[in-house]
């Protein structure tokens, strides 16, 4: 995994574009004044409040990590056909996992039918990727070779099952783009001390970056870490070069099968460490049986829960609003709004650069306590850049689409 530091914004969001017009603009306003006199509506507590943080989108840490990834990439060179075959085919299938704190690589290894114009997937990666984080997001390669990375390309990802033992963990992502597939399983009975193999990944935040060498050795029960966590499992030592970030990503056989999950290296010379498939195939299985489930961060741990700073009519006196301090600023940085014309949609307006306008408008457009659609402006111009879609019902967004203006 490849530590750096925070950005204030990360936007979830996928890469396809959407014909929503500019004359929707129109009916996202701004946070609305408080009235003269509190009072309660029996409409807003359809929403639940602890749902509601301060970036309802999730991770901030994707837009500091894209502004590194995204330097121009030299043309790739490999020696033959075979390599640049494998490459081509399971590229798409190695993501750039993004948390608050860093950024590493996972394998999709499964994938759903679709569902509400959905395609449900799951990563496999290391425990030390995701630490305790319970959200991260996810970005697929695009198809499109050399397109440049945006915060429109990432997707919510949630973290299902970890194992710090063997230092393993599964990313469930609602929604993976149709030219991706998935990685197959090899076996270790296949797995052989001189054989080639390859890897994928995202060392030091330079995507997709393909590598090659020889298996050293195979080593059973095997004990590594450091003082803030010990692991034990049967491991692939090779050759082949893999530094931090390639952390969670594939170790593939010449038949472009996952062997192993590249997870550390020790000081010298290629000196390199994978989990081997057989240690996934054991904790796949243990975690379907509903073990290693995520311990739950508690509300104590939260450093600011969001504060009712009033609610009751609007000052212009057209709606029920609900007026919040989402970071303990001590201002009103986020708003619900209902308003008494049923054909308007209710809203919960988000002020995310703390300038007074919103910047976030999330919509309940049937008025039934689900959250349907958003609109997000995240480059603080006051247009809405970004279309998220909520099939669930939640605050957050299961899938973003680029927001397309009239002509």
């Amino acid at each position: 995994m490849l530590k750096r530091g925070l950005s204030w914004l990360a936007v979830l969001a996928c890469m396809h574009a959407v014909g929503v017009t500019a004359q929707d603009r129109g009916t996202l306003g701004p946070l609305l004044p408080s009235g003269d006199t509190p009072q309660k509506s029996p409409v807003l507590e359809r929403y639940d409040l602890d749902e509601l943080t301060a970036n309802p989108s999730g991770n901030a840490q994707l837009g500091a990590t894209l502004d590194v990834v995204n330097r121009p990439e030299a043309e790739l060179r490999l020696r033959g056909a075979r390599e640049i075959e494998l490459f081509r085919t399971l590229a798409p299938a190695v993501a750039l996992i993004v948390t608050d704190t860093g950024s590493g690589s996972g394998s999709l290894i499964a994938t759903k039918s679709v569902v509400a114009n959905n395609r449900p997937g799951m990563l496999l990666t290391n425990w030390h990727v995701v630490g305790d984080a319970t959200e991260v997001t996810v970005v697929f390669k695009p198809q499109k070779d050399g397109e440049k990375l945006t915060e429109a390309h990432g997707v919510a990802g949630r973290v299902r099952k970890v194992d710090p033992a063997r230092d393993l963990a599964l990313v469930e992502v609602a929604n993976v783009p149709a030219h991706v597939a998935v990685i197959p399983f090899g076996k270790m009975s296949d797995v052989q001390v001189g054989a080639d193999v390859h890897a994928i990944g995202h060392p030091r935040e330079q995507t997709w970056t393909y590598t090659k060498g020889l298996i050293s050795q195979i080593r059973p029960d095997y004990e590594w870490g450091d003082a803030t966590a010990r692991h034990k499992a049967d491991v692939i030592q090779t050759q082949t070069p893999i530094n931090p970030g390639n952390s969670g990503g594939p170790l593939i056989d010449e038949g472009g099968k996952l062997i192993g999950v590249n997870s550390f290296k020790l000081p010298g010379e290629a000196l390199n460490f994978a989990v081997s498939v057989s240690e996934v195939e054991k904790f796949l299985a243990a975690a379907q049986g509903g073990a290693y489930e995520p311990k739950v961060t508690s509300a104590a741990t939260k450093p600011c829960k969001p504060k009712v700073m009033f609610e009751g009519r609007s000052k212009d006196g057209k709606a029920f609003i609900r007026n919040l301090d989402m970071d303990c600023s001590g201002k009103v940085n986020a708003g619900l709004v209902v308003p008494d014309d049923k054909s308007q949609p209710i809203e919960f307006r988000v002020d995310k650069n703390g300038d007074g306008k919103p910047d976030v408008w999330i919509l309940d457009e049937d008025r039934d306590g689900r959250w349907d659609i958003s609109f997000w402006d995240t480059d603080f111009d006051g247009k809405p850049d970004l279309v998220g879609f909520h099939p669930d019902g939640e605050l957050k967004p299961t899938r973003f689409e680029k927001y397309k203006a009239k002509n």
